[in-house]
Order: C-alpha cells, then structure tokens, then sequence
C-alpha cells in the first residue's frame, strides 16, 4: 500500500473541514431558524400573526449566517493559541458578534413595529443573541476537536501500518539471511564430504586396488545424486536421513569392507521425525576417520535415537574407538578442514536457536559418542517414506 504524502494529506483535511463546516452552517441556523420561528413567532403570536414575523426571522437567522462567518477565522487563528488566552479570545470574539447581531435585530424590529422604547429591553435580547452564538461555537469547537481526533486516529493507524510492513520486511529479511546460511553451511558439506571421499579413492588407487575404487566412485556418485536433489533448508523425516548415513558408509564400506559395522537403533515410530538433512553424516564421517581408519581390526558405528519426551528427540552417534581412544564420532578433526561438528552446531543454532543441545563425552568401554537433542516434529503418516538401507559388517 502506497504512503500518502504529507501535502496530499493535509489537503485531503482542509477539504473534509471545509465539508463539515458548512453542514455545520446548514444544519445549526435551520435549526435555529425552525427554533426562533416556532417559539417566539408562531406560539407567542398564536393569537395574532404579524404578516412581518416570517420575514423578520429568515432575515435575521440569515445576518446571524453571515456574521457566524467572520467568527471562523478568528476561531482558527486562536486555535493554536495556549487554552486559556484562546477561551478569552473565543468569549469576546462572541460578545462582539452577539452585541452586533442584537443591535441589527432590534434595529430592525424598531423600524418594522415604530417601538423606539425597545432600547430598554437591550439585555434580554442581548442575552438571547449571546446564548445562540455561544451553542454556535460550542457546535464548532465540537466538530473541529472531532475532525482532529479523527485525524490523529488515522495518522496513528498510518503509523501502525507503516510499523507492520516494517515488521513483515524485517522478518521477511530475518528469513532469507537464515535460509542462505542454512544453504551455505548445507552446501559446505558436499566439498568437505568429497574432499575426504577422493583422498580415499586416491589411497585405493595407489594400493592397485582398481575395483574398490571404481565402486566407491559409482557409489559417490549416487551419494551426490541424492544429496542435489534434497532442499539443502527444507527439514527430511529421519528415515531419509537414515537412508542417506547408509548411503555414506557403503561408500566406506568400499574401502573398509568387514572392519566396518554399523547398528541402528531406530524405533518405528520415529521413522518420520523431521530433523535437518545431512545432521548426521558428517557425525558418522568423523566416527570412520577417527575410529574406525585407526583402528587394524576395524569397529561398530552405532546409530539410535530415542524420544526423551512429548517435545524432544535424541538422537546418537558413537562408535567402539582405536587402540589409543584419543578420538572418534567427536574428536577434533585435526588434519581436516574442521568442518563436520562444527558445522553441526552452527546449522543446530541457525534452526533451533537456543532449543537443542549437542554434547560428546568419552564411552567407558572405549570410543566416543554424540548426542543431539531437538524439538521432536512429526511428519504426516507416510510422508516422505523410504526403504531402509542396512549395512552390515
């Protein structure tokens, strides 16, 4: 919606002031006309009608019209004025019209009836005049104070209007910011997970382990497929999310063959939980760096998640360690772009703000494990179901 301008504006006030003030003029002197008419010359002259009267009355409502004119403008210009000089000015701009109206009605009245003694009644007619302008100027400072309020009512509503458009775009601006780190922090995991995956295809390739290697590539290449096609800021229920951790390590798997085992502990239930895509990926990377490559024999990846209560969902990565426990699913990662759990809890932050908790701690049996906590959110039953992966050593 377009702003009004301030000239436009004031404009568009002057004209309704302008409307009113007449329907004013109209409607108060007809009134009085009818009034003036009814009481002092139909029913005081009920007995004998003076063919004058009529015509006395029209002409003095319409000198009271003509002299109400003059009263406007002082009225205006005292506007502004502090209250109680403006009172002043108002009480004797009104004496001053009211003894003027007074002396041209009995003026008048004299030279229709030849009654010269009526000098004599001047305060009764003056106190009639003076009464009729004062309801006159009450009616005009009545509507004026109405025509301001109403106004200050809009301005106030423009205020508010502009107040809220302000509001939406700054939340329409929150919004884009958040959805472009969510795609930037998303998407830094495509180089980082391939920057890893191909020093792995290199190392096959030096040891003349050709087919491994063309596995793995075909292998890669379905891992990127799938990763392009989610929305890196739309939320996956937790078994695409399973689908896509399985999908990783059997591109590890390529390389590790039996040394590698993977366990999930997943009730049904939550199959359709919806967490971030890519949550757990770079969680199970670090486990395979940093457990499962150190170690001769090889180890257990083990992935669960659980429902804490009606709010929340766990969800954990640990693997079994190496030989010397120094890391694993949460070590630092030292020779790497230090990417993965970083990375994590940046995207946790950008979603959830303040709502979620990440946290590592060292198994007592040996090995590490990560836990995270977010909000629980149910997808629609059979939204977004897909067939279960299993890896098996």
């Amino acid at each position: 919606m377009a702003e009004t301008p301030p000239q436009q504006s004031d404009l568009s006030v002057r004209l309704h002031s302008q409307r009113w003030f007449w329907k004013l003029q109209l409607i108060s002197w007809l009134g009085i006309l009818v009034v003036t008419f009814l009481s002092l010359t139909f029913w005081h002259s009920s007995v004998e009608w003076p063919r004058f009267e009529p015509g006395n009355t029209l002409f003095q409502c319409s000198v009271a019209f003509l002299l109400s004119l003059l009263l406007r403008p002082i009225f205006d210009i005292a506007w502004d004025t502090p209250i109680a000089l403006r009172t002043f000015l108002y009480l004797v701009a009104v004496a001053v019209i009211a003894g003027i109206w007074t002396l041209v009605r009995m003026e008048m009245y004299i030279r229709l009836t030849g009654e010269h003694s009526l000098w004599s009644e001047f305060g009764g007619w003056y106190y009639a005049s003076l009464f009729v302008f004062l309801f006159w100027s009450a009616l005009y400072c009545g509507v004026k104070y109405y025509l301001l309020l109403e106004h200050e009512h809009e301005k106030m509503l423009e205020v508010a209007a502009v107040h809220e458009r302000e509001q939406i775009r700054r939340l329409h601006a929150e919004a884009v910011a958040k959805e472009a780190q969510l795609k930037m922090l998303r998407y830094q995991l495509n180089p980082h997970f391939l920057f890893n995956t191909l020093n792995s295809i290199n190392a096959l390739i030096r040891f003349e382990q050709a087919s491994e290697a063309r596995d793995m590539v075909v292998r890669l290449s379905q891992f990127l497929r799938h990763s392009l096609t989610e929305d890196p800021v739309q939320k996956v229920t937790l078994e695409q999310e399973i689908n896509a951790v399985l999908l990783y390590l059997e591109i590890e798997k390529t390389r590790f063959a039996d040394r590698l085992q993977v366990e999930l502990e997943i009730p049904a239930e939550l199959n359709t939980a919806r967490v971030p895509s890519m949550l757990l990926q770079p969680l199970a990377e670090n486990a395979v760096k940093y457990a499962i490559a150190l170690s001769e024999s090889g180890g257990l990846i083990k992935i669960g998640a659980r429902q804490l209560d009606d709010s929340r969902l766990e969800l954990r990565v640990c693997d079994s360690g190496s030989r010397d426990d120094n890391s694993g699913a949460g070590a630092p990662e030292q020779a790497s772009t230090g990417v993965g759990l970083a990375n994590v809890r940046d995207r946790l932050s950008t979603l959830y703000s303040n709502n979620y908790s990440l946290s590592q701690e060292r198994k007592e049996n040996g090995g590490m494990m990560v836990r995270i906590s977010l909000p629980l959110e149910l997808a629609a039953t059979g939204a977004g179901a897909t067939t279960r992966r299993e890896v098996v050593a």
